[in-house]
């Protein structure tokens, strides 16, 4: 980890998840144990790197976090935690909403069939379920977990993206995973689920209604 993302990490303490923060470089140094010049230094690197923006007037200088930022932050999170508490189940919630039909077209393809049946233990039905992320709120802490892959692949028309598979169960009895995709239409607040059950039909489950998922670790899984 380079030196001055601990700087970040030191304007979290002083609020800046909540919103922009007016500090001064003396100050920071001194919470920082470090001179003001290194920490003058450790703001321009982080801004270069995409993870704060500052504005600079008459008065001082008010600096805010950026996107790139926070996703970095949630990151270091998630690794601590999933360390901390290695072993245990991820819950995960979100909105059922019909798609674009784009998954059906991929999990019916030849190579993905034999690579889910391979490894993962079943043939998916035909068809994606599409959740929009209540809990987590992004895909980020998602990524955080044990997964199996499943490489990308061409052919003689086109290239097919990896896959990353989180094992999954559903009411304790329906077995299913969590995927992620290399090419996709989504943003991070979308996940896609696949099954051998059809899970519309088997839960009863229609757009609007809230779908609760636990991520079974993978060395407690049978896939």
């Amino acid at each position: 980890m380079k030196i001055y993302y601990l700087t970040l990490i030191k304007l979290v303490e002083f609020g800046i998840l909540k919103g922009s923060i007016r500090i001064s470089t003396s100050k920071l140094a001194k919470a920082l144990g470090t001179t003001q010049q290194t920490a003058s230094r450790h703001l321009i690197e982080l801004e270069k790197e995409g993870m704060i923006r500052r504005e600079i007037d008459g008065r001082g200088e008010t600096i805010f976090l950026t996107k790139e930022g926070r996703k970095f932050l949630e990151e270091i999170y998630l690794l601590l935690k999933r360390n901390l508490e290695e072993g245990k189940s991820m819950i995960i919630k979100g909105i059922v909403f019909t798609g674009i039909g784009e998954g059906a077209y991929y999990v019916t393809r030849k190579y993905y069939e034999t690579q889910f049946l391979s490894k993962l233990g079943f043939k998916p039905y035909p068809g994606t379920l599409n959740l929009r992320l209540i809990e987590p709120k992004t895909r980020v802490a998602l990524e955080s977990q044990p997964y199996i892959f499943i490489p990308g692949t061409k052919t003689k028309y086109r290239t097919y993206g990896w896959v990353k598979c989180y094992p999954a169960i559903i009411n304790g009895k329906y077995k299913a995973c969590v995927i992620t995709l290399e090419r996709t239409h989504y943003d991070e607040t979308v996940i896609e689920v696949i099954s051998p059950h059809n899970l519309r039909k088997e839960l009863g489950l229609k757009d609007g209604d809230i779908l609760e998922l636990e991520l079974i670790p993978i060395q407690q899984s049978s896939f």
